[in-house]
């Protein structure tokens, strides 16, 4: 994370400070004046703790039983991570956000009050996503919510889906994958007969296709890389929103190549082959394939568009001025290409972590 530099140091009454998020929260906690403000957030925090306990445990109950969200404890430290990227260009002034962020808190009560009525966990995880960012624009002001957004913004990852929603999208996707695996085998001298997410391979070897290999882990994953990509990019909006839209076609491929890899090794290694650490190996290996995949359409794209102006976050204008002064900070984001190295930290861990 730390950057190289070649020039000498500058002297040290000469040198600006290094800002990152633990540094301004020292600042500020250092300043008198400050004090009181932070008793209030931190009277307010516990209020909001009180009030949301239960769906912090519907929260921890998702993401210890259902698999397709163990993610979840992740999504909070990736989120740190951004906030302490946009904690580099320094402190914010902080005015303004009563009635933007009393309007956010209020809401997110009012939305927890109706969860108590209407048991929707899904209400509740959102009501609690706004009331937090209501919480944060209240202390700290409209300023401070447009510079960490996306930090706030990110944390959606985290909540599941309802599993209404869940199912609509994950029965058609099973089809899909089974469908397509099917037929390449076919095409690729491999006899398979399908019935519906069902293929009997040479030798009556069966293969499901299950909710769990539907592929909507690798959807959520990649489609929280490609954000996290697209954020750190310097290009273009459209381009940006292309890149988090290329996270469904990936994610789509990535999984029905699982599929395909399971069904070749069942025929041609054993049954055996596909299952326990050998499946969770052929999860990371399609993982790796699918940022492979995002790889290459980086480059593609990374060759036909000049890179923008710069964008005002802190970590494309740093690097732009580092490299202008000779110095090659190990996370330049002048590219997508090199954004992606960046975004692995998301992708790796997240997939990893399942």
């Amino acid at each position: 994370m730390a950057a190289t530099t070649q020039a000498p140091a500058a002297p040290p009454g000469n040198a600006p400070p290094a800002w990152n998020l633990m540094a301004l929260v020292r600042r500020s906690l250092a300043d008198p004046a400050n004090r009181l403000a932070w008793v209030g957030i931190a009277v307010c925090a516990l209020l909001f703790k009180v009030l949301f306990d239960e769906v912090l445990s519907d929260f921890y109950y998702s993401w210890t039983t259902d698999e397709n969200y163990s993610h979840g404890f992740l999504v909070p430290f990736i989120a740190l991570y951004f906030a302490d990227q946009a904690a580099r260009r320094g402190p914010v002034a902080t005015r303004g956000g009563i009635w933007l962020g009393g309007s956010m808190l209020v809401l997110g009560i009012l939305m927890r009050l109706v969860r108590v009525a209407l048991p929707v966990p899904f209400l509740g995880e959102v009501a609690f996503l706004l009331g937090l960012a209501g919480i944060f624009g209240l202390f700290f002001g409209t300023a401070a919510l447009r510079r960490y957004w996306f930090p706030l913004s990110f944390l959606v990852f985290m909540v599941p889906l309802p599993v209404a929603i869940y199912s609509r999208l994950a029965s058609p996707l099973q089809l899909l994958a089974s469908q397509v695996a099917s037929a390449v085998m076919n095409a690729t001298g491999v006899p398979v007969l399908r019935e519906g997410n069902h293929m009997t391979l040479p030798g009556g070897i069966q293969l499901f296709v299950a909710e769990a290999c539907s592929g909507m882990r690798q959807l959520t994953g990649f489609l929280a890389l490609t954000t996290a990509v697209a954020y750190l990019s310097s290009r273009p909006g459209w381009y940006r929103i292309l890149i988090i839209g290329l996270g469904v076609p990936i994610a789509l491929t990535a999984n029905i190549a699982r599929v395909l890899l399971t069904g070749y090794i069942m025929h041609f290694g054993g049954a055996e082959y596909a299952l326990g650490t050998f499946h969770t190996a052929e999860g990371l290996l399609m993982m790796s394939f699918g940022l492979i995949l995002l790889q290459l359409a980086c480059w593609a794209l990374d060759a036909v568009v000049v890179a923008g102006p710069p964008s005002g976050r802190p970590e494309d204008d740093a690097s732009r001025q580092a490299q202008a002064g000779g110095n090659a900070p190990r996370l330049a984001l002048s590219g997508t290409s090199s954004s992606i190295r960046q975004g692995l930290a998301v992708g790796g861990e997240w997939e990893g972590h399942r």
